[in-house]
């Protein structure tokens, strides 16, 4: 039996078929992708290697720029000046964290040593006021002839090297020697101390500097790393900041940091597979099938679940490297906010659907929901959520101005949230303790509920959550693990994708299809084919994966997938190809995509 003829299924969290057979999961899902991936891996990827050089000649533009920008902000400057105090203590310790005492040089007087021995006479002769006699170097020859004149036994007993180690002169001589040596150690030391601090370029690769310059911002971490238990400034959190405020400079400093993490993943993961791993123009990697704690895939050499987002300078150069075999072209499709739609689906959140179902504005339907003071000062009170928001998303498209601040306003938060943010502490925190409550009580009650009472004292009591198809994810700490366990209950459901790959593998052995088209990819919720350049063949490709990829996959499906296609010779340059669309239709689309070689 196919994967795909499973589904649709019962809610997860009314029926788990592993609980009478443990395998469920296995032998109706796990084990037929194994093939898929197989071939998949054994196709490959085709690698422009022109596009390649391109893209490392952006990578040390785009650096350049990163530190010409970083080295002109005004924030970055503030921090300099925040930070060089710091510096100076900083520097001042690792220099003069080599200060000698004088105790490290000091050591017992020793007869035959020529240095011992002439510290030792100066200090007697300091002793007897014959200062002037004090010579930088005294032989056994210089002391008997200075002696001819003092008839000293202390000088006597020099000369005869049998001069007791605690006698005053020798012990006094050994501590002078000791401190003229720490002296002369230490002084370049000391010197060096006071010379003025370099402040050194921002690095955006150093996380105490991250940390230094978010704590001087006053902007409170989004996640905290499990290991250091110190705020994580990754690059998905600075992204997430990114989208949450309007700070000109901040936003500047932003993007370079985003740039700066994305050229060491591209140099680091992606130029190292081509370089490594290409072979006649063809890149192999791997594929691990649930390489994530949510079962998703995962790949390395490279990474492609590393991809840069469609907004970063990256990522046009990157997908331009990824190139269709001759005489073909790329076929790609993605669930649309697969989780999105998961989640209205799962807890049954009346505002999460309506987003789909009536076609609400998401940023307008939170807007309503964070300032209603503020809303219905315009618009009067909320009657009916769903026409108010509506009206008010069309009077922002109308620009109307203070509806379309609140709108704007909106954003911030919002994008905290959606990674489990809580109240600012601090007066300019974008989250308020009304928004918080607003957000989780009054706009998605449902999905609160979803995880609250259902995903985390399920968890507590059974030590795992039931994902989907049989499969469980296991845990030892549901209250600390809820994050991570909730986001796969929807996460999860991205095997959608594996579901739909599996069976056009199985259509195109069907319709004779297998000379004509591979996958040769999954991302997240996309799915990449090489398929060739015939208007006809495409569209059975286009009809039939739409069809896969958009299939029910709950019984009490609420709201529906969607997928759309596109083509392009590489994963850079892609061109729309609608649902249901004709061979005429399709072969317009590929004069566009030649017309633009």
């Amino acid at each position: 039996m196919r994967p795909i003829q499973h589904l649709p299924v019962d809610f997860p969290a009314n029926f788990d078929p592993s609980e009478k057979q443990p395998d469920f999961f296995y032998e109706n899902f796990a084990k037929h992708f194994t093939k898929d991936m197989i071939k998949m891996t054994s196709k490959g990827l085709n690698i422009n290697e022109t596009a390649v050089e391109d893209l490392r000649k952006v990578i040390h533009n785009v650096l350049a720029g990163v530190d010409e920008t970083l080295k002109n902000n005004k924030l970055i400057k503030q921090y300099q000046k925040h930070v060089y105090p710091q510096l100076v203590a900083e520097y001042k310790e690792k220099v003069l964290a080599a200060v000698r005492t004088k105790d490290y040089y000091l050591k017992e007087y020793n007869n035959k040593n020529m240095l011992h021995r002439t510290y030792a006479v100066n200090q007697y002769l300091i002793f007897t006021e014959k200062q002037s006699k004090i010579k930088d170097k005294w032989t056994i020859a210089c002391v008997k002839k200075l002696n001819i004149f003092l008839q000293s036994n202390f000088l006597d007993n020099v000369a005869k090297n049998t001069l007791n180690v605690k006698n005053n002169h020798a012990v006094n001589g050994m501590l002078q020697l000791a401190e003229d040596q720490a002296v002369l150690w230490n002084k370049p030391r000391y010197d060096k101390s006071h010379l003025p601090v370099e402040v050194p370029a921002f690095n955006p690769g150093s996380a105490k500097q991250m940390q230094q310059f978010f704590d001087m911002m006053k902007i409170e971490p989004i996640s905290v790393s499990a290991k250091t238990n110190k705020a994580s400034w990754d690059r998905d959190n600075v992204e997430v900041l990114y989208k949450s405020t309007t700070d000109e400079n901040l936003l500047e400093v932003l993007q370079a940091f985003v740039d700066h993490s994305f050229s060491g993943i591209i140099r680091n993961n992606f130029l190292a597979a081509f370089d490594n791993f290409t072979i006649d123009g063809v890149l192999h990697g791997n594929i691990k099938v649930f390489g994530a704690k949510s079962f998703r895939p995962t790949s390395n050499a490279p990474n492609l679940l590393n991809m840069p987002s469609t907004k970063s300078i990256y990522a046009k150069p990157l997908k331009a490297c990824f190139v269709s075999s001759p005489g073909r072209v790329i076929y790609t499709i993605d669930l649309s906010a697969l989780e999105d739609r998961g989640i209205a689906n799962l807890s049954g959140d009346t505002n999460k659907q309506n987003i789909f179902l009536e076609n609400l504005d998401g940023h307008s339907l939170n807007a309503c929901g964070y300032f209603r003071e503020e809303v219905a000062k315009t618009l009067g009170p909320n009657t009916d959520n769903v026409a108010y928001v509506k009206e008010f998303f069309r009077l922002v498209e109308e620009k109307h101005p203070e509806l379309s601040m609140i709108r704007f306003n909106s954003k911030a938060p919002t994008f905290k949230l959606a990674y489990g943010g809580y109240p600012d502490s601090h007066k300019n925190g974008v989250i308020t303790q009304e928004i918080f409550d607003n957000y989780h009580n009054v706009l998605y009650p449902g999905i609160t509920d979803y995880r609250e009472n259902y995903v985390l004292p399920f968890a507590k009591k059974h030590g795992y959550i039931h994902l989907g198809l049989g499969c469980r994810l296991y845990t030892s700490d549901a209250e600390n693990h809820i994050r991570t366990i909730n986001n796969a209950t929807v996460q999860f459901w991205s095997i959608l994708t594996l579901i739909a790959v599996n069976e056009l593998n199985y259509r195109i052995e069907q319709a004779g299809y297998q000379d004509s088209m591979d996958v040769i990819s999954t991302i997240y919720d996309s799915v990449y084919v090489d398929v060739d350049n015939d208007p006809k063949i495409i569209k059975w490709l286009n009809d039939n994966l739409v069809e896969c990829m958009c299939v029910q996959w709950l019984k009490e499906e609420v709201v529906r997938n969607e997928a759309e296609g596109e083509i392009g010779l590489n994963f850079a340059n892609l061109h729309r190809v609608v649902n249901n669309a004709s061979v005429k239709d399709i072969t317009k689309v590929l004069e566009t995509v030649y017309g633009n070689q």
